[in-house]
């Protein structure tokens, strides 16, 4: 009896620091990645990585099918945001 009381607590003591090691290592993990994106060569990353991408796009011929997926995809964001737009023009215009 006495050997199965030592292999519970052992079991449960190994259970309870893996818990809290992984519990430290995600908070570890969140940290880095928060205080990364935070930082400036992050932001400077970003916006040149949005740079390419634009220089790309703009000068490649699209084919039909691009069209019609980007047709789709703004008409989406146009509807969305079609009360924002016309507020907008709305205060504009006064």
């Amino acid at each position: 009896m006495d050997f199965y009381k030592k292999f519970f607590l052992v079991t449960l003591t190994i259970i309870i620091t893996i818990i809290f090691v992984i519990k430290f290592a995600l908070s570890s993990v969140e940290n880095k990645i928060i205080e990364i994106t935070k930082s400036e060569r992050f932001y400077n990353f970003v916006s040149q990585r949005i740079k390419f991408e634009m220089n790309r796009h703009s000068s490649k011929e699209l084919s039909q099918e691009e069209v019609d997926f980007y047709t789709k995809e703004l008409d989406k964001i146009l509807k969305k945001w079609k009360p924002v737009i016309d507020n907008l023009s709305d205060k504009n215009n006064k």
